[in-house]
Order: C-alpha cells, then sequence, then structure tokens
C-alpha cells in the first residue's frame, strides 16, 4: 500500500504539476492584491483626501456619470481607497466595473472589463486559468489533487520528526531535493489543506451554478432601473445599524431582474477572526425601503457560518499582516515543489531507461 500510495502521490504531482504552479504563483502575489494595486495604478484606487459624500450624494453622481448603465454592485473602499462599482450597459448583462472617489463623486475610470487591472488578470488566472468556465472545473480538480497530495505526503511521511532538519548536502542534487521536497511539504501541509479545501469547494459549486443547474444569464438583460428613485440610501445605511449592532457595510448589491431587494453585505465589529467582511446581510425592499431580512452570521446555520469562513483562511487574512506575510511564503512553496518534484522525475526516469548496446558494423 505504501509503494502504492507512492506510485499515486508522483502521478498526481506530475499531472498536477504546471496548473499548481501557475496557481500558486498567482494566489501567493494576490495575497497582496490591495498594495498591488495601490502600486501599479495609485491614481485609480487611491481616493482624495477628505471624507466621503452622502451615499445618495454618490449614487445621484455616478449614476449621472454613468447614463446608458445600470448600477449592479458598490464595493465600499476601506480608509483611502476608492470605491469599487459594479455595472451592465443597458441591453446586456455583461458585467463591468469602475472606480469612483468617494470624496468627490468623480469616476476615476470609465467601466472597464472585469479583467482590465493586471491583478484581476491575474486573479482570474488564479480562479479560472483564463479558460471561463471550463477553468473553473480545471481549477477546482487540481485543488482536489492539490488536496490529495497534502494527505499523501502527510501519510508517507508521518514519522517527519526523525529527518525532518536533514538535508543531505553532499549526496547529490537528486537527494538534496527530495530532502528540500519532503521538508517544505510538511512545513506547509496545514495551509495546503486549507487551501485546497475551500479553493475545490468554490471552483466546483460555482461551475455547478453556472453550467448544471440551468442558469441563464441571457434572461437578466438589463432594460430598466429595478429601484426606487425616491430610495434614500443614507437612511438605508443608517438603519442597518439599528438591525445589527457593530455591523460595517462593505458591499451594497442593487437590484436586477435576477436579484430584487436592496442588500447590504458586511460584518460585525464583533464577529471574530473567521468571519469574511461579507457574510452577514441587511436587505430592503427595492421600492419601499422597508426592511425585509437580516442574516446575522453568527446566527446562520452551521454549513453558511462553516463556508463563511472560508474566504479568511484562503486569503490568509485572519491574522492580519503576519497571517498574510505567512500566507504569502507558504502559498509559494509549490512552485518550489512543483519543480524539484519534476526534476525527481525525470532523474528516476533517465535512470531506468534501458542502456541500447552499440552495435557494431
Amino acid at each position: 500500500m505504501r509503494r502504492l500510495l507512492w506510485k499515486w502521490h508522483g502521478l498526481a504531482g506530475l499531472i498536477a504539476a504546471l496548473p499548481l504552479f501557475v496557481i500558486a504563483l498567482t494566489g501567493s502575489l494576490l495575497v497582496f492584491k490591495a498594495e498591488l494595486d495601490g502600486l501599479l495604478m495609485p491614481e485609480v484606487v487611491n481616493a482624495s483626501a477628505g471624507p466621503r459624500l452622502p451615499m445618495n450624494q454618490l449614487v445621484a453622481s455616478a449614476n449621472q456619470q454613468l447614463s446608458g448603465s445600470e448600477i449592479l454592485g458598490w464595493q465600499f473602499g476601506q480608509t483611502g481607497e476608492a470605491d469599487t462599482l459594479f455595472v451592465a450597459a443597458m441591453g446586456t448583462y455583461d458585467w463591468q466595473k469602475v472606480w469612483l472617489d468617494p470624496a468627490s463623486g468623480s469616476l476615476l475610470t470609465p467601466p472597464v472589463s472585469l479583467t482590465w487591472a493586471i491583478t484581476d488578470w491575474l486573479l482570474d488566472l488564479h480562479y479560472m486559468l483564463l479558460l471561463e468556465h471550463a477553468g473553473l472545473l480545471i481549477a477546482g480538480v487540481m485543488a482536489l489533487l492539490f488536496l490529495f497530495l497534502g494527505i499523501s505526503g502527510i501519510v508517507l511521511h508521518r514519522q517527519f520528526w526523525r529527518t525532518f532538519f536533514t538535508l543531505r548536502w553532499h549526496k547529490g542534487l537528486r537527494l538534496l531535493l527530495s530532502d528540500a521536497h519532503k521538508m517544505l511539504g510538511i512545513v506547509g501541509a496545514p495551509v495546503f489543506l486549507v487551501l485546497g479545501f475551500t479553493g475545490a469547494w468554490w471552483n466546483l459549486e460555482h461551475f455547478y451554478e453556472e453550467e448544471l443547474s440551468g442558469h441563464d444569464d441571457s434572461q437578466y438583460i438589463i432594460s430598466q432601473s429595478y429601484y426606487s428613485p425616491a430610495l434614500d440610501f443614507d437612511a438605508l445605511l443608517a438603519d442597518t445599524r439599528r438591525q445589527l449592532p457593530t455591523f460595517v457595510p462593505t458591499y451594497l448589491r442593487l437590484p436586477d431582474a435576477s436579484y430584487p431587494g436592496v442588500h447590504f453585505f458586511g460584518y460585525r465589529e464583533d464577529g471574530g477572526v473567521l468571519r469574511s467582511r461579507f457574510g452577514s446581510i441587511v436587505s430592503y425592499n427595492d421600492q419601499s425601503g422597508a426592511h425585509t431580512s437580516t442574516l446575522d452570521v453568527a446566527g446562520a446555520p452551521a454549513l453558511y457560518q462553516f463556508t463563511d469562513s472560508f474566504r479568511p483562511l484562503h486569503y490568509g487574512d485572519f491574522g492580519g499582516l503576519t497571517t498574510r506575510i505567512l500566507w504569502c511564503i507558504i502559498g509559494f512553496f509549490p512552485c518550489l515543489m512543483a519543480l524539484s518534484g519534476f526534476w525527481m522525475w525525470r532523474q528516476r526516469s533517465g535512470r531506468k531507461a534501458p542502456r541500447r548496446t552499440p552495435v557494431t558494423a
């Protein structure tokens, strides 16, 4: 069984080596996506100095500048950051994004593709390998293989402490790479299991929703504004705190044909480190503004709470800067392990290849 597990571990590593290299490299970079955006395009993602304008004024200003498009989502920037708006042009349901300065109400870009920014392109490469729905499935399967590699590696090296700090520097490159491969795998195994499980869950769930559940975006083409122009967004924002004490809104979902109602996603300040920034939801009627429901993640079903913890666990931001740096470093380990594993496989294959006897004339 041990020899068989070694073979399956090696085969899974060979199959997943290249996709996992890409996924691990991009994921490691994306831990610091916000910082990279601020470095690469500060004029787009940084807000000007000054307090936020009232929400009603921001919505009116955005609608005026986005004539011919409907705002579907509004992500509130953190301190010093621009807000990100998700829009679709009338007659389509093709989501685009635009950045807005909350201190002035001015748009910082026209509507652009969801992969216009380099980090958004990297996110698409990480999440879907630039292959849309097929990429969702492939990346999901690779995440399952990554999970298998982590579990099988733990089983194969379950007595790792005996030689954990051993690096055979003078015994040849293959043995040195084998020791380093094992060491990186043992150090990173807990994080690998978290990343593999959460990544597989997200991708396969998304693939099911998009491909197997009969979802068809064409029936949701934008033809009008779906909420009353008399809605008081400042009053709704103030009411979210009455409905859910210590609530911090992070994202506003405006209605369309597929998603009626006005929904504020966010988190409670006293919610704990393993709560995502979007797990609690306060909802309102999109015509009257009447409160319709409140979902507090702390009182939600166990499965909802479980999946809500995926975001901080996958992104590594549950412990602040320390865990983000740790996730960035450990997230890069699979790149090194893919290279070392491939090299060792080539070395073994070369040794097993039969030598041809030279034929004399």
